[in-house]
């Protein structure tokens, strides 16, 4: 193997490592959620901790295999569409087939905010739910600002 080759190795051994690395720290900025300060102040507990990890890297597998299914079906309805004659009926398969991925990711988007609050006090729901609507009136503004 070239040196190319071996450099390309290591660079995409070190991404598929960092989200592993990231697991072990204490959540914070840029923490398990990927939001920074999602966890910041929640003071989970070394159990919820592990019990978000296992979670998370079970669901990240999942939502692996749909967006990879996703793709395909991106490819064959790209392939049915762009062919001589063009089969409507497998369009229409290959288009509903789509939207039920599309559902399943956001029904695992959903599971896992469901999960979350399941394993926080009442204390720790109020300051996520707190900041939530803290971070959500500010994405509001600066949606709106953009629009001017």
């Amino acid at each position: 193997m070239n040196w190319k080759g071996k450099t390309m190795m290591i660079m995409l051994a070190v991404l598929m490592l960092i989200p592993l690395t990231t697991l072990d720290a204490r959540p914070g900025p840029g923490g398990m959620a990927g939001k920074p300060g999602m966890f910041a102040g929640l003071d989970l507990t070394d159990n919820q901790i592990d019990l978000l990890k296992n979670d998370r890297i079970m669901r990240h597998k999942k939502m692996i295999k749909l967006r990879s299914d996703l793709e395909t079906v991106r490819v064959d309805l790209a392939e049915a569409v762009s062919a001589k004659v063009p089969n409507m009926k497998e369009i229409d398969r290959l288009s509903t087939r789509m939207g039920v991925i599309r559902g399943q990711i956001t029904a695992e988007r959903t599971k896992g905010v469901v999960y979350l609050r399941s394993i926080l006090t009442d204390e720790q729901k109020k300051k996520l739910d707190t900041r939530r609507l803290i971070l959500g009136t500010m994405k509001e503004k600066r949606m709106q600002g953009g629009k001017r």
